[in-house]
């Protein structure tokens, strides 16, 4: 769930869409509160019941959601602004597809590929072989194979060389050993996207979070620097964190020190479009001045925690049908002042090491979960209408894009 605390940036922990505060009001959508969500609920009948357990330990299902939910989605990859020289590239593995996105010497443009050479599947730039496939920055030259030194075009991914092979590929054949190239869009202007398939078939990514897009744009994104990157391994499916993100229900039970900040009770989520959700908890303490700040989970996988001094971003990838690798990129607004500098950088450190606080107590009980899943004991029951429709819109946006598959998604 990995929620920032309420309250100044220092006491900032995880991540909650949308919702702003100052010392003046706080902003807050009306008439949405725990009793008007539940009080259309007549029965039993009327209640959601969470995905079946065997699809969070069938690698199967893994397989099918790799093919069906993070080939066809816009996925986030990481920040422009860590990609500003020729030759820079960021290396991710994302559900078990190897990307790379690599800043054109050629066109100084941004492109995005396989990382997947067509000799014999080596990889173009090199792979975080240490963590899992989590995002590596670095620069390189040329797009040339770690393995057999291929060396294909940065501006299409044509190949350009074959060294020591002596053969000579004629033009029609050099056509079908080409990079394959993967569509890239950059969001608020920091934010990189890629999508799998073929972009007719999708509705660009401005399109679909046109109504986030002012909400993000309110914070100055080019004034944050990022200062340290993390990645936990989680043994759990990754539906099992995401799910545990998308409600607040847990946090008087695993969140202790959380629930001393914040009105647990009065926590909300508002999902938005189909396609993201804002969180929402009133702070404990009416008369603490509150900086604005923005918590947004976007589905399937990635957070976003924007404060008006720093923020996080918390990225959900899972490496396999029962591990998860949950990777931050931490950033603070910069400054011109060397001493106020200083100071919002002790302030984020301290707010990241909160953060890592609450990450362990998530970790714990969505390890707990797991095994309790995996077991074969449990059925499932129903979810809160009020303190759950985060989750419901998360497990029913998983029921939709396996629809097509043979699952049984009840």
């Amino acid at each position: 769930m990995n929620r920032l605390f309420t309250g100044s940036f220092t006491n900032v922990i995880k991540r909650i869409p949308a919702l702003y505060f100052n010392k003046q009001k706080s902003f807050v959508r009306k008439s949405t509160t725990a009793s008007s969500i539940s009080s259309n609920i007549d029965s039993v009948k009327d209640l959601s019941r969470p995905l079946p357990p065997y699809l969070y330990n069938d690698p199967s299902v893994y397989q099918l959601e790799r093919e069906n939910i993070f080939a066809k989605n816009w996925m986030y990859i990481g920040r422009l602004d860590r990609l500003k020289k020729l030759g820079d590239y960021l290396s991710i593995t994302l559900a078990g597809y190897p990307i790379f996105i690599y800043r054109s010497p050629l066109t100084n443009e941004l492109v995005a590929f396989h990382n997947v050479c067509s000799h014999r599947a080596g990889p173009i730039v090199p792979i975080n072989s240490n963590n899992y496939g989590t995002a590596l920055y670095g620069n390189q030259s040329l797009l040339k194979c770690q393995y057999h030194a291929w060396l294909f075009d940065s501006r299409d991914g044509a190949l350009k060389a074959t060294p020591n092979f002596s053969y000579k590929f004629k033009s029609d054949e050099k056509k079908c050993l080409s990079l394959k190239k993967i569509n890239i869009e950059i969001f608020a202007e920091q934010f990189i996207f890629v999508n799998l398939i073929e972009m007719k078939e999708k509705s660009s990514i401005y399109t679909l979070f046109s109504d986030l897009l002012n909400d993000i744009l309110a914070f100055p994104l080019n004034e944050y620097r990022h200062f340290e990157s993390q990645c936990h391994l989680i043994n759990c499916n990754w539906k099992t964190y995401a799910e545990n993100y998308q409600e607040g229900y847990h946090i008087q039970s695993i969140h202790p020190l959380l629930n001393k900040t914040i009105q647990s009770k009065q926590y909300l989520v508002t999902n938005k479009n189909n396609i993201y959700s804002v969180h929402y908890a009133p702070s404990r303490n009416h008369e603490s001045g509150q900086e604005k700040f923005l918590w947004v989970f976007i589905y399937p996988n990635l957070a976003i925690n924007l404060y008006e001094q720093g923020y996080s971003i918390e990225h959900i990838l899972p490496i396999g049908k029962d591990r998860t690798i949950l990777s931050y990129d931490f950033f603070v607004r910069s400054t011109d002042d060397e001493s106020q500098m200083s100071d919002r950088m002790a302030e984020a450190k301290e707010a990241m090491i909160r953060t890592l606080e609450v990450t362990n107590e998530d970790k714990m009980i969505c390890e707990q979960v797991q095994n309790n899943l995996d077991a074969g004991i449990y059925k499932p029951g129903y979810l809160s209408p009020s303190m759950e429709n985060g989750v419901q819109f998360f497990q029913n946006r998983i029921r939709n894009e396996l629809k097509h598959t043979n699952l049984q998604l009840e």
